[in-house]
């Protein structure tokens, strides 16, 4: 049996087929699915026509990418709110692991992080430790953090 890579609660992420590498990932356990921040979305009829992050995102290319085989879900978040979303299907790799899996589509330009990982992603390959993890990404939270307590202040 091959030796499970230990991960932390976040972790540095490369989309194979786009070429984006270092991309700051949110390891979520409590999340089925996982969900990447695309904005332009819409369906055409080659598919479903996206472009990763927004414009004020880092890793904003401006490509479309234009899926073909796609479907859409509902997902619901741990406060109850429920969302129909688009899945497309994506190549990462984390920690040298190369995997195929399903991301939905989101606006998660609020969010600390631009790609959510869960569950269905890492079963069977990786062991999750909170401890763990590139020290850079802890400076992403408390830059959030920061900013939603200022947004309290008023």
């Amino acid at each position: 049996m091959d030796k499970k890579k230990k991960i932390g609660r976040a972790e540095y992420v490369w989309l194979v087929r786009d070429e984006l590498k270092k991309v700051p990932a949110r390891i979520d356990t409590g999340a089925r699915t996982s969900s990447i921040w695309a904005s332009y979305v819409q369906e055409t009829e080659a598919g479903l026509e996206y472009i990763l992050f927004g414009k004020s995102s880092p890793f904003y290319t401006g490509k479309v990418i234009v899926e073909p085989t796609y479907t859409e879900i509902v997902v619901a978040s741990s406060n109850g709110h429920v969302q129909k979303r688009y899945r497309v299907p994506l190549t990462v790799q984390i920690k040298g692991v190369r995997i195929k899996t399903f991301c939905t589509l989101a606006d998660r330009s609020t969010q600390a992080y631009p790609i959510l990982v869960g569950r269905n992603t890492l079963r069977g390959k990786f062991i999750v430790d909170v401890q763990n993890g590139p020290r850079s990404l802890n400076a992403l939270d408390e830059t959030r953090f920061n900013q939603l307590q200022s947004l309290l202040k008023g």
